[in-house]
């Protein structure tokens, strides 16, 4: 009975022990480990620009008379649209028929000067220098005949296409002289839409990029609602004096919704990323792609938001440039690729985003 209390003390000292080595060889639960995330982004989205603009006739003529006289029809008000061949103007054209009338009875006189002369020479009862010089005589008169009869015709001026009457100079019943602007005459099918780029972007838009995402467009002040296409037209090669920019010109059919006219003000919009980085889906630091072991694929991690996992998928690879390597195929705008210990990560590993706290 004396050794009870001993063993007693002892059993109790022994759990005491074992409960202490249950407690100390519990796992600890596993950490999260932090990664540092990259969202992908349009590689080409900050290549939209929009430039102001200016609208412009695609033809026009200032529209003149080839001779001096006396204005005595001109009936047409400025934006009226007319049609080609319409006789716009005339002058008095009495003087010139007149001369007209002189100039065929001069050739009617040559002609049959000639034609004795021809009949004389036949019978030998002239020399040959003598019809040589009638045969002179009616080249001169027929020459004289054609310059009266284009003279004539001078006196009219008439539309040399379809289009409106922009401006008027001149009022009816004046005396004009030769080469003095009467009208400004310009063509309304099409529209121009005339941009000023920057030296650093003459040479992307001079190679128009056809694939582009988004096309050119052009919105105007009197209606920004709507938006137009309009096709590349041409572009200067020499900068524009006062500017060191260049002039490009784009085109498009006149609007039926609206009425534009030349000189309104309006905006392009265009995309002036180069063409040949069209199939670039974005530009990834070299330190997110690995290289799989099983395959040799080039691989990249990307984190699901929703589980907090990360999962690796295999990507196209590119040129490699100062900003980055480029990724052609695998990789989508939005995702959230892993951009730093990508050597650490395995399929579905649990991860948490880094946040850098203030002062770190």
């Amino acid at each position: 009975m004396k050794h009870l209390p001993t063993t007693l003390s002892f059993i109790v000292f022994t759990s005491v022990l074992a409960g202490c080595s249950a407690e100390s060889i519990e796992t600890p639960a596993p950490t999260v480990r932090p990664v540092k995330l990259l969202e992908v982004t349009d590689v080409n989205a900050g290549s939209i620009r929009v430039f102001p603009a200016k609208v412009a006739a695609t033809k026009q003529a200032d529209l003149s008379f080839r001779l001096s006289g006396h204005l005595v029809e001109f009936a047409f008000f400025e934006g009226q649209h007319v049609k080609k061949g319409t006789v716009l103007a005339r002058l008095d054209s009495r003087d010139a028929r007149n001369t007209l009338l002189n100039r065929e009875a001069d050739y009617e006189l040559a002609a049959a000067d000639f034609k004795r002369k021809g009949e004389l020479l036949r019978r030998e009862l002239i020399s040959q220098a003598e019809y040589d010089t009638a045969q002179a005589q009616l080249k001169s008169s027929q020459a004289n005949l054609a310059s009266a009869q284009d003279q004539l015709s001078y006196t009219e001026l008439k539309a040399p296409f379809d289009g409106t009457i922009a401006k008027i100079s001149i009022d009816n019943y004046q005396m004009v002289q030769a080469n003095q602007s009467i009208l400004l005459l310009q063509k309304d099918r099409n529209i121009d839409v005339v941009i000023q780029v920057p030296e650093s972007l003459a040479s992307n838009i001079a190679r128009f990029n056809p694939n582009a995402v988004t096309q050119p467009t052009v919105r105007f002040i009197t209606n920004p609602e709507l938006s137009f296409p309009v096709k590349l037209k041409e572009h200067a090669t020499q900068v524009t004096p006062g500017t060191q920019s260049y002039e490009v010109v784009y085109t498009l059919p006149q609007p039926t919704d609206i009425n534009i006219l030349p000189g309104m003000s309006a905006e392009l919009t265009m995309d002036v990323s180069n063409s040949k980085v069209s199939g670039i889906t974005s530009v990834l630091p070299a330190s997110a792609i690995s290289k799989r072991d099983t395959d040799g694929q080039n691989i990249i991690w990307t984190f699901n938001a929703d589980n907090g996992k990360v999962h690796s998928q295999i990507v196209t690879l590119g040129k490699v440039t100062t900003n980055g390597i480029e990724v052609t195929q695998g990789v989508n705008v939005g995702d959230k690729v892993v951009v730093a210990g990508v050597q650490y990560l395995v399929e579905d590993l649990q991860v948490k985003p880094l946040r850098w706290q203030r002062g770190v």
